[in-house]
């Protein structure tokens, strides 16, 4: 075998080459006009380039369009015995990609002289992942920073929070302990129990609000759509507000803007929930004699935006970008007007989680509130028709009779229930609880055939009162589970429960009669 022995000159050659082809960053000649002259693999990989698409251009094409002029100025200038800012001095530099992606990378720079021609070799080293990966610490850091702020200004708040209500009800119960039991004058009697009262209640109302906000952050909170008459949701919300409107001395009307029936697509106790309090700041945050009204527009096919205005003084524009925050209470933290400063949090936490949107437009005369919900389905409006109730006469057994409860928040759909049953058994007893605690109470006074039970209710859920009666009750009566939220989640929670059958919203006419007369 012959061997072949490679002069200095062919070694040195040779190994150039296997660096120049192996090694990973990236290597780059250009001339004194910043022309390219050579490309090793790696620049043509953190580029995406060929090399014949790069041998012979301006080194310009790898730099973002912000830095080229300023490129061809610093060479002239160095040429001409201008100051040295890169050469021999490695920097961190943004260089562009075929696909005009900016990247991140080290650069360092070194002059060469072949022959009487001055050259530059650029060592490159591509540190988009490294940067990246450095934002994203330092985007921790600050969201913990923020988030350590926030919890400091929770503690602070809440603090003043409680210390109101509880210096109330400790000083009138300090008073009643150190007076003389034939001192206590009935007057002075009433006065403490009802301040006991007011600030206990008011202490239950932050207590409440914390627990609803954590268990939204926490992700436990979920939302069962149903399509909801908004016109019946407004007026039920008045009724919920009335006390506290009179009591303000505040009128709150419902004039809506469209004519005829809109539907939103929502959960309906959280849409309830975010009406109150918008309605209840507009009594709360208005002038004497002043008014609150509601209304609704149609969008568009796709939104119903429900309206709530009130005639008070208006947010100063410096807390505007402070209204959705937790616990701010804009500067009214000593003011006479309880408050969490929660609300507007929850509401806005609420209104996104059934793929809404919620905003405000404020002046010295009055604030607006508004809240766009998704459209619901025209056609769901509850009701059955005769031809179907003459169907279902025919089929069912007349004899029927019993009790049955229904546990639903919906109005709409204990009068469907209750419209079925009536004319199909008339012989049945039908009853109606708002709430599942409600509910327990009802059943256990009196002893019911069978239950109708809805998932999603306020307080209280189907699920959790399911549980609830399958310890009190050894021999349960038929339990129908209802629900209009139909996910995976929510019918694997119903089944490992001891419900006898589960019927989905809107509840069909014969398919509830059919459950009917197979367990009673």
């Amino acid at each position: 075998m012959n061997s072949v022995v490679l002069s200095d000159a062919q070694s040195g050659s040779a190994l150039f080459q296997s660096i120049w082809q192996t090694v990973v960053d990236g290597m780059i000649v250009i001339n004194h006009l910043g022309i390219i002259q050579m490309v090793n693999p790696a620049t043509l990989k953190i580029f995406g380039y060929r090399e014949e698409e790069l041998v012979g251009k301006n080194v310009k094409i790898l730099m973002p369009q912000r830095y080229s002029s300023e490129h061809d100025q610093y060479l002239t200038n160095f040429m001409e015995g201008g100051p040295n800012k890169i050469i021999g001095i490695g920097r961190i530099v943004e260089g562009r990609t075929k696909t005009g992606q900016e990247i991140s990378m080290y650069l360092a720079v070194s002059e060469l002289m072949v022959g009487d021609q001055v050259c530059f070799v650029g060592i490159l080293r591509d540190l988009t992942e490294k940067v990246r990966a450095e934002n994203d610490i330092l985007r921790a850091k600050e969201e913990a920073e923020r988030a350590n702020m926030a919890k400091s200004h929770f503690l602070s708040s809440m603090s003043h929070e409680l210390r109101t209500p509880m210096n109330t009800i400790l000083g009138f119960a300090q008073l009643l302990q150190v007076t003389d039991e034939n001192q206590i004058k009935y007057e002075l009697y009433q006065e403490a129990v009802q301040h006991i009262l007011k600030s206990g209640d008011h202490l239950l109302n932050l207590i409440d609000d914390v627990l609803d906000l954590s268990k939204i952050e926490a992700g436990i909170i979920s939302v069962s759509l149903e399509d909801i008459d908004v016109s019946e949701i407004i007026d039920e919300c008045i009724d919920l507000t009335k006390f506290t409107a009179t009591s303000n001395n505040i009128k709150v009307v419902f004039k809506p803007e469209n004519k005829g029936k809109a539907f939103i697509h929502a959960d309906r106790g959280r849409i309830r929930q975010s009406l109150i309090n918008l309605i209840s700041n507009g009594i709360k945050y208005n002038r004497e004699d002043g008014s609150v009204t509601i209304s609704f527009e149609k969008l568009d096919n796709r939104f119903v935006r429900i309206k709530v205005a009130d005639t008070g003084y208006g947010i100063p524009q410096r807390h505007h970008e402070k209204l959705f925050i937790p616990f701010d209470r804009l500067g009214l933290e000593n003011s006479a007007i309880e408050g969490s400063g929660v609300g507007l949090a929850i509401t806005q936490k609420i209104v996104r989680m059934m793929q809404g949107d919620i905003g405000f437009s404020s002046t010295p005369d009055g604030t607006q509130f508004w809240i766009d919900i998704p459209a619901g389905d025209m056609n769901s409006e509850l009701e059955v028709t005769n031809e179907e109730i003459e169907n279902a006469i025919e089929s069912a057994d007349k004899k029927m009779n019993g009790r049955i409860l229904y546990i639903e928040d919906n109005p709409s759909n204990i009068a469907l229930l209750r419209q079925i049953v009536s004319k199909v058994y008339p012989e049945i007893d039908f009853e109606s609880c708002s709430s599942a605690e409600q509910g327990l109470e009802y059943i256990q006074d009196h002893p019911c055939d069978m239950i109708f039970m809805d998932i999603n209710l306020p307080g209280m859920s189907g699920i959790d009162a399911m549980k609830c009666l399958e310890r009190l009750y050894r021999h349960l009566p038929p339990v129908v589970a209802i629900t209009a939220d139909v996910s995976k989640l929510t019918i694997s929670k119903i089944k490992k429960q001891k419900f006898s059958e589960m019927l989905a919203k809107p509840i069909n006419l014969l398919e509830t009669v059919e459950v009917l007369e197979r367990y009673l």
